[in-house]
Order: C-alpha cells, then sequence, then structure tokens
C-alpha cells in the first residue's frame, strides 16, 4: 500500500506526495515521489540520493522542502529515497555496503524510468549520496546531469566519522577511550567500530575510501556551502566543465537545529531549468499496487489543516497487545537519533504492539513551515495521533508514549488530554516550567566551551583555523545562543505541570551520563513525582550522551525500555538510580 496525498509544499504551490515502498536485493527502500499535484508537463524526473548515517537526519528538512520547492518549481518529478539500513528502509545499517547501495539508486533509477517512459533523468546526491550518485551504476537509465549539495569524497566522510568519534569520546570520558590508530587497524582487519551511532563494519569503510569522484561528462552543478573547498576543487580537476557555486550555509547535514536552505533548492531550480528548456507531458505508468513489507506502512493523518506523516509498524497477531506512540525532539525526525525509534519500534512490533512512529508539522516528512513548529503545536500532533491511534485498536487497548528530548514535553502535554494513557518513557526529558533552574543556559555554554576547548587542543583544529576553514561565527552561536523560552511559554509549561501532577500512571525516566543536564532535570522531576505520589522509574546510562550515541549505550537503553514496558508490577516506592 502506498500513501497518496496533496501538501502545499514550501515554495507555496501544491505538490502531490505519495510513499511507497521499492523492491531493491534482500529487502526493500522506502520511496516518496514528489510532483506538481495538477500533472501536466514536467521537464525531467529527479532522483534525490541522500547523506549516510546521523548526517541524513540533520539533512531530512532540506531535502523535503528542497523537493518540493524542485517539483513545483521547475517543475519537475523527485524521487527521494533511503537506502537498505539506512532511514526508514529495511534491513540494519552494519549489514549492507557501498555495492548494495549503489543498486538501490540503480533500483530506483530504473522505476523512475519505468514510471515516467521518455523523460530525462537528473540526479542530485547531498554529501556522500554526491559520492555515490557519481559512481557507475548498475544497469540504469541514463542521466542526463548531476546536481551536487556539498558534496564529499569517501577518505574525507570517514575521517570526519572519526574525527566525532573522538570527540563524543572526549566529551563522555574526558579523553579518548581508543586511539583513531586503533579504530583504523580494527576496521582494516576486518573488524567492527560505532560511529555516529551506527556499527561501521571494515568493509563499509574500504568501500567508501575507495570511491573517488569520476570524470563526468554530463552538465553538472555543485553547491559548496563552506569555506573548505577541497571536495569541489577535486571535482573540478577530474570535470572542468562542471559548474561550481559557493552558498554560505551553516552546516545542514551536521546541525541540530534547523539550518535554512532554500537558497539551494532556488540555485537548483533555475540550473535545471535552463538545462531541460522543453516541459513534457507527464505520462505516468501505475505505482506500486502492494507494499513489500506490509508490516510498515507509511501513513497521513489530519492535525489542523495540515498532513501529518508517519509510519505505522503492524505486529503479526490480528489483536495487537498494546500500542505505542513515538514522539521526536525539537528538531528530530520519526527515526530518532542514529534510528533508535525506528529498531524499538521494529521490536515492539514482534512482541506483539502496534507503534506509530510521528513526524510533526514542519518537521521529517510532514506538512507545515518549519518555524510555525513548537511545543504547542507539537502537543496538538500527538493528541491528533493519538485520537487516530486509537481508532485503530480494540476499546481497552493500553497506549504508551515514548520521547525523547524535547518531546516529553510533548508527551506530558498528550498524557494531560488522555488520562487513558497509562505510561511514559522519556529518554533525556528536558525541564519544563518553573522547574528549570535559572542557571541551564550558562551550564549549557560551560559544555559548549568544554568541547571546543578541547578541540582547540588539538593540532587539526589549529591547521584548520589557520587555513580560514572553521566557521567562528557558528561556534560562537554555538557558545552563545540556547533554545529560549519567553515567560508566557514558561507560564504555558506551568500549567501542563499543574494538569499532569494529576497523573496516575508510570513514568520511566533515562538520562545519559555525560548530558549536562542529566543531574538537574533528574532532581527537579524526581521532586515532582514525589510531591504529586507519581509512580517512577529514574536512572542513568553511565557516560552516554543525550542522544545515546554508542552501540552500547544504545543497546542498553533499549534493554531498559523493554524490560520495564514488559513488567507488570506497580512499585510500592519510587525507584530511583540516579545519583542526588
Amino acid at each position: 500500500m502506498s500513501d497518496q496525498h496533496n501538501t502545499s509544499g514550501s515554495a507555496g504551490s501544491d505538490v502531490a506526495i505519495t510513499t511507497f515502498q521499492l523492491p531493491s536485493g534482500d529487502g526493500w527502500i522506502q520511496a516518496t515521489l514528489t510532483t506538481p499535484a495538477a500533472g501536466g508537463a514536467v521537464r525531467c524526473a529527479l532522483l534525490l540520493c541522500p547523506p549516510l548515517v546521523e548526517e541524513r537526519k540533520a539533512a531530512q528538512r532540506a531535502m523535503v522542502d528542497g523537493a518540493r520547492r524542485l517539483a513545483a518549481q521547475v517543475p519537475c518529478a523527485v524521487l527521494r529515497i533511503d537506502y537498505r539500513g539506512c532511514g526508514d528502509s529495511s534491513g540494519a545499517f552494519a549489514d549492507y555496503t557501498v555495492s548494495d547501495w549503489l543498486a538501490d539508486i540503480g533500483a530506483a533509477a530504473a522505476w523512475l524510468d519505468r514510471r515516467f517512459p521518455g523523460l530525462p533523468q537528473a540526479r542530485l546526491g547531498v554529501r556522500a549520496g554526491a559520492l555515490l550518485a557519481l559512481q557507475p551504476p548498475v544497469p540504469a537509465a541514463p542521466v542526463a546531469a548531476f546536481l551536487l549539495w556539498e558534496p564529499v569524497a569517501g577518505a574525507e566522510f570517514i575521517r570526519q566519522l572519526l574525527q566525532r568519534r573522538m570527540v563524543n569520546d572526549m566529551v563522555a570520558y574526558g579523553r579518548a577511550q581508543v586511539s583513531r590508530k586503533e579504530i583504523e587497524a580494527t576496521l582494516r582487519g576486518g573488524g567492527a567500530v560505532d560511529l555516529d551511532g551506527y556499527t561501521f563494519t571494515g568493509s563499509q569503510c574500504a568501500q567508501l575510501e575507495a570511491c573517488v569522484f569520476p570524470r563526468v561528462v554530463q552538465p553538472l552543478l555543485a553547491l559548496a556551502t563552506g569555506a573548505d573547498t577541497r571536495a569541489v576543487e577535486a571535482l573540478r580537476a577530474q570535470s572542468p566543465d562542471a559548474a561550481i557555486r559557493t552558498i554560505r550555509l551553516a552546516p545542514f547535514w551536521n546541525s541540530v537545529g534547523h539550518v535554512e536552505t532554500a537558497a539551494l533548492a532556488e540555485a537548483s531550480a533555475a540550473w535545471l531549468q535552463a538545462g531541460f528548456p522543453e516541459p513534457r507531458i507527464m505520462a505516468a505508468a501505475p505505482l506500486p499496487a502492494a507494499p513489500v513489507d506490509p508490516s510498515e506502512e507509511p501513513v497521513s493523518l489530519p492535525s489542523g489543516e495540515e498532513t501529518l506523516r508517519a509510519v505505522l509498524h503492524r505486529p503479526a497477531a490480528e489483536a495487537p497487545a498494546g500500542a505505542f506512540l513515538f514522539l521526536g525532539g525539537w528538531s528530530g525526525d520519526r527515526q530518532g537519533p542514529h534510528r533508535l525509534f525506528l529498531d524499538l519500534a521494529r521490536r515492539l512490533a514482534r512482541q506483539g504492539g502496534l507503534c506509530l512512529r510521528l513526524d510533526y508539522r514542519g518537521r521529517g516528512e510532514s506538512d507545515g513551515e518549519v518555524g510555525a513548529a513548537g511545543i504547542a503545536t507539537m502537543i496538538d500532533d500527538a493528541d491528533a495521533a493519538v485520537a487516530w491511534l486509537k481508532g485503530q485498536l480494540p476499546p481497552g487497548t493500553p497506549l504508551k508514549l515514548v520521547a525523547i528530548c524535547s518531546g516529553c514535553k510533548v508527551a506530558i502535554g498528550t498524557a494531560t488530554r488522555h488520562p487513558d494513557i497509562g505510561r511514559l518513557v522519556l529518554w533525556s526529558a528536558e525541564v519544563m516550567g518553573s522547574l528549570r533552574a535559572p542557571g541551564t543556559n550558562l551550564r549549557k555554554t560551560l559544555g559548549a566551551l568544554r568541547a571546543y576547548g578541547k578541540k582547540l587542543l588539538r593540532r587539526e583544529t589549529w591547521k584548520k583555523l589557520l587555513a580560514g576553514r572553521v566557521q567562528t561565527g557558528m561556534v560562537g552561536k554555538a557558545l552563545a545562543r540556547h533554545e529560549t523560552r519567553s515567560a508566557d511559554e514558561a507560564r504555558a509549561e506551568d500549567r501542563l505541570l499543574e494538569a499532569f501532577g494529576r497523573f496516575r500512571g508510570r513514568i520511566r525516566f533515562i538520562y545519559g551520563g555525560s548530558d549536562p543536564d542529566a543531574v538537574p532535570a533528574a532532581a527537579a522531576y524526581r521532586r515532582f513525582c514525589r510531591r504529586h505520589r507519581i509512580d517512577y522509574v529514574l536512572d542513568v546510562i553511565p557516560h552516554a550522551g543525550h542522544s545515546y550515541y554508542g552501540a552500547g549505550w544504545r543497546d542498553e537503553l533499549i534493554g531498559r525500555t523493554l524490560a520495564w514496558l514488559a513488567s507488570s508490577e506497580e512499585s510500592a516506592t519510587p525507584v530511583d538510580r540516579l545519583s542526588k
């Protein structure tokens, strides 16, 4: 089954969006087709190849908004995919390599050619997706032109992942647990290591490092966004006729918050219009009739006047044992950090649970503008999702919420509207209202200073500074700017807390030991739950960060969550395992 609907895109024009599964190799890839809603003439079909690992998550909204703008403005048909083991697609990341992802690109290109016969096909790649988009494909439709956003070579991409691993270790432990040379030796020996929250194998890294920018004879536009131009210079060396443009932006592929990337889509739209001057009637073959895996279904549901997009995980049993709604953080999406939500939802579905992974309006795949979203609108979206979920369930089926970071505020607000919600799983819960300590911003600034201070001790950082490749303005923003609340927002959170004091379900708080907000946030919720006699379990995963980047931390987080959800007994007194 595919999920089809129209929406008003960020460019202000209506587009039609269809999400479905495409078979590829031993599994399937999640695909989203975006076309002009009115149909008619289009200039080309565009295949969008996403980044890898957490860069895909960070760049998700840029790709969603970009696809909608391009479909409306060029106009063209845009197919976005997730490779196997990535995003919403089937499989685990460690089970696939570059050759598999190239096969996925080939399968998507062939489908796009069948879907729109005779329409010239272009390819858009982002970061490592740009490198993959340029590689010689398995047999597929010919490519008429290439668009690249902030391309990166394979060896440089691996180097950056290793650098992030070193920084994460220093934040968590005060020093690197394993040297970079030891990690590289493990990979060369065919072993596996944890990078960016994903298990990387030696074969994956070897294949990525072997990927280089080939010579391209087709028209090519590469858009660079930072001061480091080595990648685009390597591209130009191989393909002297390539067009290179610089559009200065924050690193949208490696940012926690939203980065406005409309300039990338605008430049891309103008280039595609010039390269494909003749619109053609969009003759289209049928869409896939049935999903490859019916247990994971893309769905849409209304919230206000806009559409929410989600993935529904169905259990094998006809009558679910329970239902779970997943609520992401402020700028997160329905997968959660390093696919945490997806992995937990799949495990719960195998145990008989019905799971809905939701994108709020203005986030992930859902409708709405990024800047219009706030905690209040996110609670409204979660409220709409609860009502929709209840319509899929037999009466009396227990419903539970799983949330992370700011999503925990959303879970608390949603629980005040639905007293029948019995359990909340709150990972790295942010403090609400007057529970928030006055020194929160200062503590975050000091934490950022410590992280940057450790980077300054490294020779590589000084090389970048001297070469002008460090965006000092972005560093200043990280140190000086934090998520702030108006007085009205703080009062609204206090009203939520007042209502939440009547909650009579159970709560599982879990924090990471190196999260600077863990101890004060836990202390605040401990006092709140004891004052209101709310049953809770509160503990910490030693050394883990706010988003639990690390295979061991990830396994412990999911293991503790599953064990608690499976328990049936009520605790006689609150269980508090966090150091006071």
